[in-house]
């Protein structure tokens, strides 16, 4: 994920997420559209940035947090936690990310041709 783009993201997900503004329902359905569109976008089946995601989830999930209580304090983390998150319906960048055992290639694939020969197993007597 290229700087630029980070940037944009944090751009969007600040504007939904002021301190000013109540947490409701709205505030979740617009997360949820901006966190579905950057993770399609970015969570390809070759994408190794997943701690980045880690990270932006759990800075999403502060400001979130903020907008709950008016303020951003470390505090707030015990009181709000991430079950609270999943109840609410808050999608999570790291679940739109592949797993490491689809990622590689399965026998029997169209694309175990262009992967080479088969390791071949060697016994020595």
């Amino acid at each position: 994920m290229r700087p630029k783009s980070l940037l944009k993201f944090k751009d969007k997900i600040r504007e939904v997420t002021r301190r000013k503004h109540n947490l409701e329902a709205k505030v979740i359905v617009q997360l949820n559209q901006v966190i579905r569109g950057t993770a399609q976008y970015f969570a390809t089946p070759f994408f190794t940035a997943q701690a980045k995601f880690h990270k932006l989830d759990s800075w999403i999930r502060m400001r979130v947090r903020s907008m709950k209580y008016k303020r951003r304090c470390l505090d707030d983390n015990r009181k709000l936690r991430i079950k609270t998150f999943e109840r609410l319906g808050l999608l999570t960048l790291e679940s739109f990310c592949w797993p490491r055992s689809c990622q590689r290639m399965q026998p029997g694939s169209s694309h175990e041709a262009i992967s080479g020969p088969k390791a071949r197993s060697w016994s020595f007597r």
